[in-house]
């Protein structure tokens, strides 16, 4: 498990939120990224059951694709020789996992509170800990570092989860993963940081209420980031 301090750098670079496996939801079919003078694009494919089984890069030779398999009470996320292994609980969510180098920062068992809120994660290294208020996480602690949440008023419709990113160095989408830490928030978050080193998160939405557009201002206006999804 990485430090707490690559934790919270992790977080603070948080980027898109996903829904797994949710049969009233628009399927995203493509996610483009704009980040600085750098475009990417992402296709994602679906089972019968609406659950993603392979997320597809335009650099295919470069970045390689992700893949996910499921069986029964557990989900394998993949790309190469780099894998999660997770169990599910009775809820649906990651009860704990087994880890291979994929690139995802939270790790261990899960604990949820009785709504299906995520509680706390442990591991043999670290605890942290996870407040919620009004159906939304609020704060998350790792040790002695605090993690503040804001939100919009714009209603969760997506039942995007939190946390969920395209990580940077190799362009792996692990946001499916997060989004089985539990129930998502009801709304959609304003900022996620500590003190003033926060990311902000302006939204657009289509007719339906679904959003179409993440713009994320980095903290000191250091650099902005644009995720846009086409629906199938």
């Amino acid at each position: 498990m990485h430090k707490p301090s690559f934790i919270i750098i992790g977080i603070l670079f948080a980027t898109t939120m996903f829904a797994v496996n949710n049969l009233s939801l628009k399927n995203i079919s493509k996610i483009y990224v704009q980040n600085g003078e750098h475009n990417y694009q992402y296709s994602l494919n679906y089972d019968s059951q609406n659950r993603i089984i392979s997320i597809t890069p335009d650099n295919l030779e470069i970045f390689g694709i992700t893949n996910f398999e499921y069986a029964g009470d557990s989900v394998r996320v993949f790309k190469g020789d780099m894998f999660v292994s997770c169990s599910i609980n009775s809820q649906g969510y990651i009860d704990n996992t087994k880890y291979g180098d994929f690139p995802v920062l939270f790790i261990g068992n899960m604990f949820y509170n009785s709504l299906g809120q995520l509680t706390s994660i442990e591991n043999q290294n670290l605890k942290m800990l996870f407040k919620w208020e009004n159906d939304n996480m609020v704060t998350m602690n790792v040790q002695e570092e605090q993690i503040d949440l804001t939100y919009t008023e714009i209603e969760n419709k997506n039942q995007f989860g939190l946390l969920l990113k395209i990580e940077e160095e190799n362009c792996t989408p692990v946001f499916p993963y997060y989004s089985l830490l539990g129930k998502a928030t009801k709304h959609l978050p304003a900022s996620i940081g500590q003190g003033e080193e926060k990311i902000s998160y302006n939204y657009k939405i289509d007719e339906d209420g679904f959003v179409t557009e993440i713009t994320m201002i980095y903290p000191n206006n250091s650099k902005t980031v644009f995720y846009r999804f086409a629906y199938e």
